[in-house]
């Protein structure tokens, strides 16, 4: 028997038959698996913005010399006026806001004091929730490092860093501190407009 008579016989084009039921819900039925897969997309590969106003974003708020201002800004990244406490020289304002992390709640606080003549002012955030340490440590490579003069510094419990610029006076600390859920870090960055 010769070779080419052992080659299989081409069968021609199979032909599906589709129900005419089905036929009506195929556009239906492929317009849920791309919802499906195109939300399953969106949702692994959205970007996760940081919660934390740069170094930057401080100094600009710490020039601003304007509570009105600064209380339009900060609530643009989600804090909400707490209270007001007026001092000798000074007042502060106070914003917080709710953060949830790995189902921890937290409280990110942020002051905004003023002088009373509007000639200067600071910006404190204070956080258990975040790193700030990590966060803000690579962003004030361009400022000198000086010795840490602040009381908070003297805490034998607390490492602090102090920044200095021609403008501004940075304060960068972790403090160890109880949490109600075990140990854990308080961070604490002070931004003052010299």
């Amino acid at each position: 028997m010769k070779w080419e008579s052992r080659k299989p016989k081409r069968v021609g084009k199979i032909k599906i038959q589709i129900p005419r039921f089905m036929k009506a819900f195929l556009p239906t039925i492929c317009l849920m698996f791309l919802t499906v897969f195109s939300s399953q997309a969106q949702t692994t590969n959205a970007p996760v913005a940081n919660p934390f106003p740069s170094i930057s974003t401080l100094t600009t708020w710490a020039s601003l010399n304007s509570q009105q201002q600064f209380d339009v800004a900060i609530r643009a990244v989600g804090f909400k006026f707490e209270v007001k406490e007026p001092g000798e020289g000074s007042t502060a304002y106070t914003y917080i806001r709710k953060v949830t992390v790995n189902e921890v709640n937290y409280t990110d606080r942020i002051v905004y004091r003023i002088t009373n003549n509007n000639s200067a002012s600071i910006i404190s955030l204070v956080t258990a929730s975040t790193d700030l340490v990590s966060l803000y440590t690579p962003q004030l490579a361009t400022f000198k490092n000086n010795n840490c003069k602040t009381e908070m510094s003297k805490d034998k419990n607390t490492t602090c860093s102090c920044y200095e610029s021609a403008n501004f006076a940075i304060d960068l600390c972790d403090e160890r501190v109880k949490l109600t859920m075990g140990d854990g870090n308080k961070y604490f960055v002070s931004v003052a407009k010299k």
